[in-house]
């Protein structure tokens, strides 16, 4: 299990940080853990599994057109 840092997270989505905490907010996107203090991170096979999801929508999406 590998924890990856908030701005690993956005390189890999590619969105701002202030769009990742949108998604994070109103969205099914995996939560950070906190690291401690002020210090949070992501997990980061929840985060290939979101993509993968979000992948599998657009495909299906596509299918349907």
């Amino acid at each position: 299990m590998r924890v990856i840092r908030i701005q690993d997270v956005c390189d890999k989505i590619a969105l701002s940080r202030t769009s990742l905490w949108r998604l994070c907010k109103t969205t099914d996107f995996p939560r950070p853990i906190q690291l401690g203090g002020r210090v949070a991170g992501f997990l980061e096979h929840e985060i290939d599994a979101w993509l993968e999801q979000q992948a599998a929508q657009r495909h299906k999406a596509q299918e349907v057109k």
